[in-house]
This record gives structure tokens, sequence and C-alpha cells, in this order.
């Protein structure tokens, strides 16, 4: 029975070695960040280019979509563009740092191949930023170019022509949602990015006692007391296709603020509409009767709100049930901060059998000494 047992445990420990030697020969990090990685096959000298911005560049927006080009010094053109390679490889990102990511792949873009990275698109007043690890794998297993970047995003803010102020602590804002300039296009504007900032950001300064903001070419502006400098987001749209779809025989006007901006103190929110509209304050994303008053002094539909988040004017009543019930209860989903594709975890699974393995030898050897 002794010699049983020696054998089994003589086993696992060869087993055991096994599993370290691949799990090194795999996962060894022979890569230098932003360069390229000589691997075993020459077709396989690769790299990564479009990665950095300029010293003084701006914040990207958020939601800015990336592509960085896969180098080849095989090429001619220094590019990736042999299909035969790129069929060979995938891609893992690590993000460290605020999380950005929603999604990534190698694409073809005019021929060339391209890590494209996708961010998600908060309405965040804060700058974010994260560093990605960017690394390519022939065959999910050898590693054949790595590389690091620093991504750093937020909203622009709306430029002085955007605000008129006056002696007597007044001040107006235009929120019109212009492409941003003066500058701050974003660090990769025109570089390697597909997304140009937006002005979204309305900094109230703290001398400013009272603030008017008027949106774009719509009916709608928010008047309110300021006593701090106050940053919001006042992004907005105009347009929602559930609700339209939902309500087609209706006419309807509407403005969203995906930034739920929040001030100091609470506001009035305006509708000029008809005396005889019907008009719903959207609050929790879903939309609310009775909160507008009709003020005849002003001829127009007010709501004192400190959080404004939108308005729908129809000219016919609407059943608000029909949309609402359509509306998520909030809940949000998890996000992984550490995104790699399927497959470049083939190694841990490996262990977790061959570890599975060991304890099924081990109870074994249990088992024939109890006998």
């Amino acid at each position: 029975m002794k010699k049983i047992l020696a054998l089994l445990l003589a086993l696992m420990l060869t087993l055991s070695l096994g599993v370290t030697a691949f799990a090194d020969e795999v996962e060894a990090e022979n890569t230098t960040p932003d360069s390229t990685v000589d691997s075993d096959d020459n077709k396989y000298q690769l790299g990564f280019g479009d990665l950095e911005a300029g010293a003084d560049a701006e914040p990207d927006k958020p939601g800015a979509t990336y592509y960085y080009t896969i180098m080849d010094e095989n090429d001619a053109s220094g590019m990736l563009t042999d299909a035969d390679v790129a069929s060979h490889l995938t891609v893992s990102i690590k993000e460290s740092g605020d999380s950005m990511i929603d999604a990534y792949a190698i694409v073809k873009q005019n021929g060339v191949y391209k890590v494209k990275v996708e961010t998600k698109e908060t309405y965040l007043t804060d700058e974010t930023s994260a560093t990605w690890t960017i690394t390519l794998k022939k065959d999910k297993k050898l590693t054949v170019a790595t590389a690091t970047v620093e991504i750093t995003q937020q909203w622009a803010e709306l430029c002085e022509q955007s605000i008129s102020e006056d002696a007597y602590g007044e001040a107006v804002y235009t929120v019109d949602l212009a492409d941003a300039h003066d500058g701050a296009e974003g660090a990769s504007y025109d570089a390697y990015t597909d997304d140009i900032n937006v002005e979204a950001l309305a900094v109230i300064a703290s001398d400013v006692d009272y603030a008017e903001l008027y949106f774009g070419d719509t009916m709608f502006w928010y008047a309110v007391k300021n006593s701090s400098k106050t940053t919001a987001n006042v992004y907005f749209e105009t347009a929602n296709k559930s609700i339209s779809t939902t309500y087609e025989d209706a006419d309807l006007d509407m403005i969203f603020f995906l930034g739920k901006p929040e001030f100091d103190y609470t506001g009035i929110l305006h509708a000029p509409a008809d005396e005889d509209a019907y008009v719903y304050a959207v609050i929790d994303g879903k939309l609310v009767a009775d909160k507008f008053k009709w003020n005849s002094d002003a001829e127009c539909w007010e709501y004192n709100t400190r959080t404004p988040e939108g308005v729908v004017v129809s000219d016919v009543e609407l059943d608000v049930s029909l949309y609402n019930s359509t509306v998520s209860s909030g809940s949000t989903s998890s996000t992984e901060t550490d995104k790699d594709n399927p497959g470049t975890g083939a190694v841990d699974y490996v262990n977790i059998a061959v570890a599975l393995g060991v304890v099924s030898l081990a109870a074994a050897g249990a088992v024939a000494l109890k006998r």
C-alpha cells in the first residue's frame, strides 16, 4: 500500500512541476512598454502606433473611441496589413484608475489592422483618468506586442462667447453644445480618436448671484440663485425615440439633461408653451404630471427644482403609464476593470484542471491508505 501512495505522490509532483513550467513559458513578460517584441517567428515583429497625446493637450470627450494602429516591421508600410498574421492575434487590455472601457477589439480600417477601444459616455463634471496596458498575443499564448497608454477625459467648458455677465452679479449662459474649440478639442482629436469634444460644462463663478441658462434653439430655460462656484453638466438632448413612438399621435417638444445638473438653490425650469398645452416633468427618467404650474403673469409653465432632468410638452394629454412602464427601475450592472478577450485565461483553466486532478489523486491516495 505504501508503494502505491509513493507512486501517487511522485505523479502529483511531476504534474505540478509541468504546470509551473508551462505557465512560465506562456505568461512570462518578455516585453517592454511601447515597443516591438521579438517572437519565435519573424512574421510577428509587431508594435503599436498612435499612442501619445501632445504635451499641452486637453482631455478627451467621455465616450471617445480610440484606434491604435498595429505596427509591423515586415510590412513595407510599417503597419499590419497581413490578414494571415492578424487571424492569429488576440488583444487584451488591463485597466487601472477610473473605469472607462466599454468594449474593444481588433478591427480592419482602410486596409490596416488596429485595436479599437470604445469608452463609456459618462456625464460627470470631474476629470477622469486611467492607464491601459494593451497586449497582443499570437494564438492566445505568445505575447508579441505590448504598450501602456494614459487616458484622460472630461467634457469641455462653455466658451466665454456663450456667457454674458453684468455688474449686478447676474449672468446668462447659452448652451448650444458647440464642438469644443480654442484648444479644447481633446488630447486625441485628429490623432487616434474619432470623437471631438463638446462644450457641456457650465461653470458658474461664485461672484455670480443669479444665473439664467438657455438651451440652444429650444423653448426651455432655467433660472437659479447662486452662492458658490458651481460646475454643472448641462448636456441636453431634444429627442427620445421611445417617447415619440409611444405617443406618435402627439405633437411633442422635449428636452432631457443627461448629466442631471445640480445647483445650490432650487431654481425655476421654464417651458413657455401655450396655456392649453400639457407639460410633464421628467423625474428619475419617468414622466410626471402636475409638477409644472401655469404662471399667468409670465405666460409660461414653471417647475421649481434644484436638479432639472427634463421636460416634455404635448398638445394632447398623455397616458404617462404607457411610457413609464418601459423605463428601467434604475438598476445598474457592474463593470469589470480587468478586461480580457475570451481565451486569454487558458493557462488559468489548465491550472484549475490539474489542481482538480491533484485533489482527485490525493483523495485516491487517502482511500488507498485507509484500505
